[in-house]
């Protein structure tokens, strides 16, 4: 009995794990930005900060893209680089992205006003509001100054 406990709590565990990922409402387009953290896209380095990207702001020619809503990326508190999609997963709109709160611990939705987690431990996850999905994670990869953001 308690073998068939275990076994349900791992297969739930992992279910939940995954849905959010799969069941994110913000709809999957490409990614990729070679940041270079010398020279232009220095300003991330410092703990806290965060850089935001958008079709205004990126190399298409490069093989540059923006994602859906534009792309967050933030170096969080933890000392890690994290990159979400700017559109939020409520309103499921390219036009309506968060943007990060005067604390500068969090990314609010100028409409439905939820407030996601994405400084502080990176998660992308809502703290606040009615969402019940995170921000669209995206990979970064960092290779000495220069940090890779990819779908």
């Amino acid at each position: 009995m308690k073998r068939i406990a275990l076994i349900t709590c791992c297969l739930l565990s992992f279910h939940l794990s995954c849905t959010d990922e799969y069941d994110n409402p913000v709809p999957s387009f490409p990614v990729y930005l070679y940041l270079d953290l010398t020279f232009e896209d220095k300003t991330l380095k410092t703990i806290g900060s965060y850089k935001e990207y958008t079709s205004q702001n990126i190399n298409p020619e490069l093989g540059e893209r923006a994602g859906f809503g534009g792309i967050l990326v933030v170096h969080t508190m933890l000392d890690e680089y994290k990159a979400f999609d700017r559109a939020c997963p409520y309103e499921v709109q390219s036009n309506i992205t968060v943007e990060i709160d005067d604390g500068g611990l969090h990314a609010v939705c100028p409409k439905c006003g939820t407030k996601y987690d994405v400084i502080g431990f990176g998660t992308g996850t809502p703290s606040e509001g009615v969402s019940k999905h995170r921000l669209r994670p995206y990979n970064t990869t960092l290779n000495g100054n220069k940090l890779i953001v990819k779908n």
